[in-house]
């Protein structure tokens, strides 16, 4: 890459002011402003420089100066002209830079709120189809801008005579990193795609340390949307995952198929006078082959009451025991012309790595007033646990989800400075 810009083929004195003018490209620019007194004119082979107008000076330095060569694209460039323009309606300016290329002409490098685009000119005609898009040969893009413009500052050489930029509609649609510009007056219309640079980029291809650039601001325009590369992969990832989780729950349902292993429905009069927890409820034996997971599923039919439901499982050789309480609690009625419910009559425990043996349950019941209560007790070995199956395929979908969320809220930003929608 060039450290230091070579001396221009030629140079004039500005008609003004009388300062050297560096001119880089006679051959196709005719349009010069100066970089000391500001003066606007035309150049020609014959006949003396015209002055138009005089432009006040830039407010700030620009991050590229004049005649700062560079690698775009692995393609050298050259500063030769320096915009900063506006919209009419707007306040808001943003910097355009003219390069000048040894093979296609010029090129213009735009900066706003600290980001960049490579604009280059794009044959063709593209019409605006419904909902305000228009595509080329490789993608479709959505009408994100369309202004008017003003010229407020410019230093440099320039191949047209950039008064003429108000006379332009101009039409932005963009398909992040790129867009499709159209700028038209009622005699002409011209093509023009740009793609989004990094300040990394330009700071690598000018030879300048990233912090001698502008400080990034926002969201820009063409800025690519991080979490659009990962969500892909990562929707492709959690749904192979899934996936696999399905396949092995359904492998250990066929492994170990589940199985009721008991059932019975027990009549309890809860007359709190007659409690007694030394004489428990029990059930008959039942077999485990483990180690296995074991489902306790039990159904009162407790209306407007609660009853509450200490259990032991008890293996009948080892005397181990494993002990676990259930309140069950069921009310409803009326109030203010709604019903209303609380509760259910149905609950389950879950005990896990229940080694084989056989083993019997013990109950003790305990419950408000005088009730004939019901109650249905299944013990299921291997049960689907859905709520489980649930967690782990929400956990893998946490990460795309999150992505999902990021990538829409990153649009919205982008979305917010424009008077159009996606």
């Amino acid at each position: 890459m060039p450290t230091d810009p070579p001396v221009p083929e030629t140079s004039f004195n500005c008609p003004h002011c009388q300062a050297p003018i560096p001119a880089y490209d006679l051959a196709e620019s005719s349009y010069f402003c100066c970089g000391q007194c500001y003066t606007y004119f035309q150049y020609g082979d014959t006949g003396p420089p015209r002055i138009i107008t005089a432009f006040p000076a830039l407010p700030t330095p620009p991050a590229l100066p004049l005649g700062a060569e560079g690698y775009l694209d692995g393609k050298w460039v050259r500063v030769t002209g320096i915009l900063q323009k506006r919209e009419v309606q707007y306040e808001d300016t943003w910097l355009e830079y003219v390069l000048m290329t040894k093979e296609n002409g010029h090129q213009m490098l735009s900066e706003y709120n600290g980001h960049w685009m490579l604009i280059r000119p794009e044959d063709g005609d593209f019409k605006e189809a419904e909902r305000s898009k228009i595509r080329d040969n490789e993608r479709e893009y959505a009408l994100y801008n369309r202004y008017n413009c003003l010229t407020l500052n410019a230093i440099g050489e320039f191949y047209w005579d950039i008064l003429d930029d108000t006379k332009l509609t101009i039409s932005e649609y963009i398909h992040p990193p790129y867009m499709l510009s159209r700028e038209a007056t009622s005699q002409k219309t011209e093509y023009y795609k740009a793609v989004y640079k990094t300040p990394n980029e330009i700071a690598a291809g000018f030879g300048l340390e990233a912090a001698a650039l502008p400080h990034v601001i926002g969201v820009g325009a063409l800025q690519p949307n991080p979490a659009t590369e990962k969500l892909p992969p990562a929707v492709w990832l959690a749904t192979r995952l899934a996936l696999l989780v399905v396949v092995i729950q359904v492998f250990f349902y066929f492994l170990k198929p589940h199985q009721t292993l008991f059932t019975h429905t027990y009549t309890w009069n809860s007359d709190s006078t007659k409690q007694s927890y030394s004489q428990p409820l029990v059930s008959p034996e039942f077999a485990v082959d483990g180690p296995a997971a074991l489902a306790i599923r039990l159904r009162v039919n407790v209306d407007n009451n609660w009853v509450e439901l200490p259990v032991s499982l008890i293996n009948g050789e080892s005397g181990q025991t494993y002990e676990f309480t259930r309140i069950v609690e069921y009310y409803h009625g009326i109030d203010g012309g709604e019903s209303w419910v609380e509760g259910a009559q149905e609950d389950e425990a879950i005990l896990a790595r229940i080694p084989s043996g056989r083993y019997h349950l013990n109950f003790y019941p305990s419950s408000e007033g005088k009730n004939l209560l019901n109650f249905e007790v299944k013990v299921v070995q291997n049960p689907v646990l859905y709520s489980n199956l649930f967690l782990v395929l929400a956990l893998i979908a946490l990460y795309p989800l999150i992505l999902f969320f990021q990538k829409n809220a990153f649009e919205q930003k982008r979305w917010e400075q424009s008077d159009y929608t996606a």
